[in-house]
């Protein structure tokens, strides 16, 4: 059976003047149309296969651009910072690359690798590079304060997704199904009310993945925007990474947290009992892939029973009180060390 989709038709229309400093009343020479002059600086034949002849310009085999931003922007997510920092701009007026052959040559890697972005993440996930220490030596610090050249690793906050998706994740809520609709931002997470306010249903968008969250110009999720998720009206290659007090009051106080931080603990409540100790070492190493040190277990111990007595919880029904580990859970999510990957 035949599909139809949308599509555009091309038409010939006459080459555009020049807007004078972006004055549409003040008009310059016409300007013919073609690709970047700095690569190809011969217009376009064919005044009716424009927008193919752009396609094809982009992605010709001899263009360096359109793989070098590529490969920047992946070592942007991997390392913190791109090889040009100024991940949306390659022109005059962004910043140098700091390893000029590193990005040719993994720019000529991708373009004989098929354009993958599996095969390239791989590969630089796998170097000594990506695994530094972020813990920077004094000489570093003093030579190279920027980290430019990569003497150590560079300290990274998540995402505000990923923050989002992690604690689901750890709170046993997370929806892993692959594609399907987006889900709207609910009404009652718009708004910051409590989770189980009677009409306005679960905030945590039923467990899916951020990425699956609808997205709206006029309809923002409270959480991810506080935690830096750009306005949809633009692109940023190279978002936000501020640290404000709005961020910490959303982990103390925004219902997602709260109500993940409750889901985990009436979990660990309706679990296989084991000791205080086991459960704190099993807190620790989903919440923060380790374990407590002896002086972080001897807190969160003397923590468990200062609020098991607040409570009036005995010892008895202690790893059955699933209050008194949401508690635990709540505190876990607080810590830097979630949000940041050292």
């Amino acid at each position: 059976m035949a599909r139809r989709a949308p599509g555009v038709v091309e038409e010939e229309a006459p080459d555009q003047p020049l807007l004078v400093r972006g004055n549409h009343r003040n008009l310059g020479d016409v300007v013919p149309r073609g690709y970047l002059t700095a690569v190809d600086n011969q217009p376009y034949g064919d005044p009716g296969l424009v927008r193919l002849q752009l396609a094809n310009a982009v992605t010709a085999s001899d263009n360096p651009l359109t793989a070098r931003v590529a490969v920047n922007r992946l070592w942007r997510h991997l390392f913190g910072y791109g090889l040009v920092r100024t991940v949306d701009n390659f022109g005059r007026l962004g910043d140098l690359p700091s390893h000029p052959e590193l990005l040719d040559y993994l720019a000529n890697e991708f373009v004989n690798g098929g354009y993958s972005v599996k095969r390239l993440v791989r590969r630089l996930a796998l170097t000594r590079t990506y695994r530094l220490s972020s813990e920077a030596s004094p000489k570093s610090t003093e030579v190279d304060p920027s980290n430019r050249w990569l003497q150590h690793g560079n300290l990274r906050r998540l995402d505000a997704e990923a923050i989002r998706d992690a604690m689901l994740m750890i709170s046993g809520r997370l929806d892993t199904t692959m594609y399907g609709p987006s889900v709207p931002v609910h009404y009652a997470a718009r708004r910051g009310l409590t989770q189980g306010d009677p009409d306005n249903g679960p905030v945590d968008g039923d467990g899916r993945r951020s990425i699956y969250q609808e997205i709206r110009r006029n309809a923002h999720n409270p959480f991810l925007e506080v935690f830096d998720l750009p306005k949809p009206a633009t692109t940023r290659g190279q978002r936000d990474a501020t640290n404000v007090p709005a961020q910490s009051l959303a982990l103390l106080n925004s219902p997602l947290v709260i109500g993940q931080a409750d889901e985990w603990g009436r979990r660990l409540a309706d679990g296989e009992p084991t000791s205080v100790d086991g459960r704190i070492t099993h807190m620790f190493l989903k919440a923060l892939t380790r374990e407590p040190t002896e002086t972080e277990r001897g807190r969160v111990t003397q923590y468990v029973s200062d609020v098991a007595a607040d409570r009036g919880t005995s010892s008895e029904l202690l790893l059955y009180d699933g209050r008194v580990w949401q508690d635990v859970a709540h505190s876990l999510f607080n810590l830097k060390e979630f949000i940041f990957i050292p």
